[in-house]
């Protein structure tokens, strides 16, 4: 009991000066007075910091069994009995001991609530980190991924399976590390990775070492995909991901009508480079705009065959 007390009062300390920072920031006229709101604010928040850091070791949620309610759809068996520390990240549960990819829960602290993540504790990043959220995941075309704009921005399928976990998840998760000095808050961007298996069984990746996307007010656009190393994509050739805004067939930003074309909510440019979320192939089909895909895919596979699954993840 008292330990529950304890973590509603942090809580509400958490949000109060949450909520006192963004009004700290919305309201600085010039460059002293942002200084000093700006250096009393990293204070609050360092303290703030030290709290979630000690809620984050000895508090249980006390919302368990609403969101095993809440979710009945999702078999977390045992996952639940390592789902009630607050985890911000996929790579801080595997650092937990938690080595086995599956469905765990994290605290997104933008939106202030937790939500269901598929973790990929398996693939090793270039520099030799795991833990992954993963975003977005296709696997076997059980989910129709030809949906509209509110669908994109909710999320959508099924964690265990194929699933887009949502642009307003990523957005928030894409903000999620925060470091605070005496100077500010700094958000670190997220590593970014997309892994492609095609039907022939070759295997090939891109990693961007910095990846963020804007807010619903930019739709969603992607604004930060550093390319860092790649075997999916040529030597010299630049990244088939466009940063653009997103697009869907009921809410279309780019140049032509691609998602009504294409079948699928996409980062859109001109169509031609690349769309993870087209229709899933048939068996034999080629990599082509009909369906999943990845421009340059041939130089991959010179067969340039179809995907049989490609998964979208990022870690801190």
């Amino acid at each position: 009991m008292q330990v529950t007390i304890c973590c509603m009062l942090l809580v509400l300390y958490e949000v109060k000066a949450i909520v006192a920072y963004g009004n700290t920031l919305n309201n600085t006229k010039n460059g002293y007075w942002e200084q000093l709101r700006t250096t009393k604010v990293a204070r609050k928040l360092l303290y703030i910091k030290d709290l979630q850091e000690k809620r984050k070791t000895n508090c249980l949620t006390a919302r368990t069994s609403e969101w095993k309610q809440k979710n009945s759809q999702i078999n977390m068996g045992q996952e639940l009995q390592h789902q009630t520390i607050l985890f911000t990240d996929c790579n801080e549960i595997y650092k937990m001991g938690h080595a086995n990819s599956d469905v765990y829960q994290l605290w997104v602290n933008q939106l202030y609530r937790f939500t269901f993540v598929y973790c990929d504790m398996d693939v090793r990043a270039v520099r030799n980190q795991t833990g992954w959220i993963t975003i977005q995941r296709r696997i076997n075309g059980e989910i129709n991924f030809d949906r509209g704009w509110k669908d994109y921005v909710d999320g959508f399928g099924n964690v265990r399976g194929e699933y887009w976990i949502g642009l307003e998840h990523i957005h928030a998760l894409s903000n999620q590390n925060t470091t605070t000095n005496w100077f500010g808050a700094f958000v670190t961007l997220p590593r970014m990775r997309i892994d492609f298996e095609d039907q022939d069984g070759v295997t090939a990746y891109a990693e961007y070492e910095l990846f963020k996307v804007a807010g619903a007010n930019k739709k969603y656009r992607l604004i930060a995909v550093h390319l860092d190393k790649a075997t999916a994509i040529p030597a010299g050739v630049p990244t088939p991901i466009s940063t653009y805004w997103f697009s869907t067939y009921d809410n279309n930003n780019a140049y032509s009508n691609c998602p009504q074309t294409y079948h699928g909510g996409w980062w859109f440019l001109a169509c031609g480079e690349s769309n993870l979320n087209g229709p899933y192939p048939q068996i034999g089909d080629k990599n082509s705009p009909s369906n999943i895909y990845w421009y340059d895919w041939y130089t991959v596979n010179e067969n340039n065959t179809a995907f049989k699954s490609v998964s979208m993840k990022f870690q801190y």
